[in-house]
């Protein structure tokens, strides 16, 4: 069936025909990006045969994945089978289902609830993930190390049959034989890779257009560099693997559920594959959803490069409170889960009473739990505190806390701490003071899931009762910082199939065009199945866009029809 033309008239600024511009270089797939995805993508392209050109919008290598921890979650994985450790793929996509659509969710149903895609590209994820992993390893790209003492954030479901082994950490690069990493070692692992593999790899390249041919297939990019625009031609394929739009204000305004200050995604996270991709026709999905994190007010504010969101914060006499001085979450709770807690509105006030979360602790948790780990906020003395206030009374730590939010207010809509803060907290401080002696918080459960007591990173000497809670002393000093929500990246974009191929709005394939990572679409909706399901994903679906595209023949076929 002959595919009708597009007339791209409505985004034609992101678009350009072939017989319009001069192409500078010529390759057989065009990788856009540099993180976990792009590197991917292109290795396993360049190991398939095709000749393979990379281009990054920054003047350095590596995207948010560089700014990570870099975990990835791989169910059934070879370290699993070889220890014995089940992981049956219907209790594992039962699993994910169970989180993806809770309000859906239904085992009995052929689809547990998820939509159809949803449903395939999960099963895509958990069929494929392992085999990614292990043939990545064998090209040298992934140098990985099983991470068996991690629980799953849900480790207490019923669904979670395999509550642990699924996490896999990247080695540190040039380290002992079981030295842990992070993304930096990643980067490191994925850019000797690719180099030894022949892609070409070439930064400072901010693509922003599309080149298609007169039967609107995806043929090349326009990119941005210092010299001015240049075209690539891509004989196969283009894939995308730029990242989300968390550092698109407007977008991320429109898009997102509720108020985000800021994210630690890589600051070129722009979105700019959004137009070029509706330009094409393509269906966007999951546009509302992100991979929540909350982030210390002031570097929220800050926006920096470098910030990175506050993922596990320990600490036991320690407690975030409202403007109001009310504990309104269990602050240990995964950092996806906590960040809805900002967005409640008071619709009596009209207000978001919890916009920010006043962070508590006393001396002996700072002696205690300080450190800089995964956006700790207790940073050490000697580290960078400009973020934290003091006082030796709690009138005097909330005082600085209204002179500090202050100076914020033309961010922060005026919001300011309410004038009963300090009799409400403590009230507050009494109550949680009366939990932690018990070791059982009844208005929150902290402390009841694995995840918590693994994010805690230890109790102090003499806590035997519930070790991420102790009684917040009566007296000073005491200290404070702002908790805001925060995105580690967004996860909407164009629907794909397993292959990673761009479909239209009409379900079909939109020749040339491949998306990957947090640029496209994601399958798990606002759900955080684990540590690292950011980067499993991500890694899985990149292997599958770059075989096929490297196996893509050279435009003398017409594309088939997906089945979504």
């Amino acid at each position: 069936m002959e595919k009708h033309l597009m007339t791209h008239t409505l985004f034609g600024q992101e678009l350009r025909r072939d017989h319009e511009v001069d192409f500078v270089a010529e390759t057989d797939v065009i990788v856009v990006g540099s993180g976990a995805g792009a590197f991917t993508s292109a290795i396993t392209a360049a190991k398939h045969g095709a000749s393979v050109i990379q281009l990054e919008k920054a003047t350095e290598i590596g995207g948010t994945t560089k700014k990570a921890a870099a975990a990835y979650w791989v169910p059934n994985n070879h370290f699993m089978r070889e220890k014995g450790w089940a992981d049956p793929k219907d209790d594992a996509l039962r699993h994910m289902a169970r989180l993806t659509r809770p309000q859906h969710y239904d085992p009995d149903k052929p689809h547990l609830g998820l939509t159809e895609w949803e449903f395939v590209m999960t099963e895509a994820f958990y069929d494929n993930a392992g085999p990614a992993v292990e043939q990545l390893t064998k090209w040298g790209a992934l140098e990985p190390i099983p991470w068996d003492i991690q629980p799953d954030y849900y480790a207490q479901m019923e669904e979670n049959k395999a509550p642990f082994g699924r996490i896999i950490y990247p080695h540190r690069f040039g380290g002992a034989p079981d030295e842990v990493g992070d993304g930096t070692d990643m980067i490191a692992v994925f850019a000797k890779s690719a180099g030894e593999a022949g892609v070409d790899l070439r930064l400072g390249h901010a693509v922003s257009k599309a080149v298609v041919d007169d039967q609107d297939r995806v043929v090349g990019v326009i990119a941005t560099t210092d010299a001015g625009e240049i075209a690539v031609k891509a004989r196969q394929a283009v894939i995308f693997a730029s990242g989300g739009f968390t550092h698109n204000v407007d977008l991320r305004t429109s898009s997102l559920p509720g108020p985000i200050l800021s994210g630690c995604a890589a600051s070129t996270n722009t979105g700019d594959f959004v137009p070029i991709a509706q330009a094409l026709g393509a269906d966007l999905v999951n546009m509302n959803g992100a991979w929540l994190a909350p982030m210390v007010l002031d570097r929220a504010i800050a926006n920096r490069p470098d910030q990175v969101c506050s993922f596990s914060i320990p600490g036991d006499s320690m407690l975030w409170v409202n403007r109001y001085g009310k504990r309104v979450v269990n602050e240990k709770a995964p950092y996806q889960d906590v960040v809805p807690t900002f967005w409640a509105w008071e619709s009596q006030k009209a207000e978001y009473p919890n916009l920010a979360l006043v962070m508590i602790w006393d001396e002996s948790c700072k002696q205690h739990h300080s450190g800089d780990k995964y956006g700790n906020p207790m940073i050490p003395d000697g580290g960078d505190q400009a973020h934290i206030v003091r006082g030796d009374t709690l009138e005097a730590l909330a005082d600085a806390v209204q002179e500090r939010l202050a100076e914020y207010a033309d961010r922060i809509g005026g919001w300011n701490l309410d004038p009963d803060f300090v009799s409400t907290l403590k009230s507050t401080i009494e109550r949680y003071n009366d939990f932690a002696s018990t070791g059982i918080d009844e208005d929150f459960h902290r402390g009841e899931a694995p995840i918590e007591l693994y994010f805690n990173m230890g109790g102090r000497p003499g806590n035997d009762k519930n070790e991420t809670m102790w009684p917040v002393s009566d007296s000073g000093p005491y200290y404070a910082t702002l908790l805001a929500p925060a995105t580690l990246d967004t996860k909407g974009g164009p629907r794909t199939n397993p292959d990673g191929q761009v479909l239209d709005r009409s379900g079909e394939v939109i020749t040339g065009l491949y998306a990957v990572g947090n640029c496209a679409g994601a399958m798990s909706g606002g759900s955080y199945w684990a540590g690292g399901a950011t980067l499993g994903p991500i890694i899985t679906s990149a292997y599958l866009a770059g075989r096929h595209a490297a196996a893509t023949s050279t435009r003398v076929e017409e594309p088939a029809a997906a089945t979504f």
